[in-house]
Parts: C-alpha cells; structure tokens; sequence
C-alpha cells in the first residue's frame, strides 16, 4: 500500500512540474541561495563533473556551475522541466530521471547539488537518497542540498497546480546524511522568496 501512496505522489510532482515548466523560471528567481551555492562552488575542483538533482529548468543553478565551468549533468522527474533547461542551458546535459532512482556508475562525480527538490519526496525514501548521492560521488565529494526547516507532509496548491511535500526535521536529515557517510560542514536555515529552507553542505567522509 505504502509503494502504491508513493507512486501517487511522485505523479502528482511529475504532472504539476510539467504543465508548470513554462513558468518556473520567474518563481525559482525568488530564491536568494547564493551564498550557499557559492560555498559549494569553492570546494569543486577545477572543470569539476556536477549532478543537479532536481535541475528544474536549469535556470539559475546548472546555468551559473556551466558558466563557472563545471561539466554539468542534470536530472528532473519532469519531462518538460528537463526540455525547457536544455533550451536554456545548452551546454549542459540533462535528463528525465527519477532521484530514487540515479543510474550512474559509482563516484561518477565530484559534486552533487540539489535544490528545493528533495521535499518533493517521500520521507521515508530519503535516507536511501542521501546513500545513493553518497555512492554517485567520488572521494572526498561535496554534496549541498535544501531540505525543510520543520517535519511536514502535505498535498497542496503550488503556483495553480496540485503538489505534494514530504521532509523530516532539519536534526532528522542531517543524521540521515551522516549515516550515510557523509561530514556535514554546515547546516543552516535561510528564508528568501516568503519561504524559509535548510541548507547542509556536506563532504563524503
């Protein structure tokens, strides 16, 4: 029954993101997460390989690594989410792909970012999401990720459309992520765009 309740929430994100994927971009501008994105930046190499996870209409994370100089890879559950970022950000690649579900070769990068995604999904899926980011990045890999400041499950309106919310607390993921193997270098929380989220950045230990 559980697998069933989760299929129909994964299709509730999946549907909503791709009759809104022509208008995201605008929304997404809201967001002031610069100074996390830029601490994620520092630790990468140079032309290091990146993972979006959740990469929306690549407009402004995949946009900014691309034009930094990362090689990046960027995946949606979103059909249209995945067609309008490949407009946009050409020099990326992106993809439909499921996060419970990466398919890449292990340590196959050496950052993995994701941003307003991972509460989209079922709670109970996300200590086996913070395993798989674990396995899909090289040693001493450097994952940032935004998660939500409170417990919360939901399905409600999101820019006229029906979507669905799952997270832990803040203190729940990051022992999520610490199981995983992971050394968590921060975790805060941020509020921009009327909304308020919580940031871990985190190295594979």
């Amino acid at each position: 029954m559980k697998q069933n309740l989760n299929h129909k929430a994964f299709e509730i994100v999946r549907a909503g993101y791709d009759r809104i994927a022509g208008r995201y971009t605008t929304e997404r501008e809201k967001f002031d997460n610069w100074a996390e994105v830029k601490a994620f930046q520092h630790t990468l190499p140079e032309k290091a390989r990146v993972l979006d996870v959740g990469c929306g209409t690549g407009v402004p994370i995949a946009r900014h690594l691309t034009k930094n100089g990362c090689e990046v890879v960027g995946i949606d559950m979103s059909k249209e989410m995945v067609a309008v970022a490949t407009r946009n950000v050409p020099e990326a690649t992106f993809m439909q792909m499921n996060m419970i579900e990466l398919d890449f070769p292990p340590e196959s990068f050496d950052g993995l970012i994701s941003c307003y995604a991972i509460i989209h999904v079922p709670r109970e899926c996300h200590a086996a999401i913070f395993r798989a980011f674990y396995s899909a990045l090289k040693p001493e890999g450097v994952m940032l990720v935004s998660v939500a400041c409170w417990a919360w499950e939901e399905v409600a309106t999101y820019m006229g459309e029906k979507m669905f919310w799952s997270h832990h607390d803040p203190a729940v993921t990051e022992s999520l992520i610490t199981e995983a193997g992971f050394v968590i270098d921060f975790g805060r929380a941020i509020e921009g765009g009327g909304e308020k989220h919580h940031w871990v950045l985190a190295r594979k230990g």
